[in-house]
């Protein structure tokens, strides 16, 4: 049953609704607990999620669940700092690590970082060049001294 062109359907509705909250933003949970058919949830929820009306419903409501937590991530961090440091008041020091691993993931320490390989100078390029062009056996005669 499909409404007007650029409105969702009441189970599209509440597959968003099912995706922001209780099925903690897995599709198939979702698409099950909106009524879809729960062989197929894992296609369906995927396929509804690349729709883009109900994509940008499911930002929606993600963006008003975080304004009525009204927790910004400066709040997350400073409150995982507190527990930190309340785990080392209390001599936790697993739970004080644990702490520090969330500050630190959310501060994006553990983002891959891509790394460029420095510039040959024309004596190293040189160099690399004739190594290269040097058979394994030559090598080995020169790794022998």
């Amino acid at each position: 049953m499909k409404l007007r062109q650029g409105h969702l359907t009441a189970r599209q509705k509440l597959f968003c609704e099912h995706y922001v909250g209780a099925g903690k933003h897995c599709a198939a949970l979702a698409a099950r607990l909106a009524g879809y058919a729960a062989g197929c949830s894992h296609v369906t929820g995927c396929q509804l999620l690349q729709k883009p009306k109900i994509a940008a419903r499911v930002h929606e409501l993600e963006l008003e669940a975080s304004r009525a937590l009204i927790l910004s991530r400066a709040d997350v961090m400073a409150e995982l700092v507190g527990a930190a440091d309340l785990a080392r008041a209390l001599q936790q020091p697993g739970a004080m690590i644990s702490a520090w691993k969330q500050v630190a993931a959310m501060a994006g320490y553990y983002n891959p970082e891509e790394v460029k390989p420095k510039a040959l100078t024309p004596a190293q390029a040189a160099l690399k060049s004739k190594y290269e062009a040097m058979s394994t056996e030559e090598l080995r005669s020169l790794m022998a001294g």
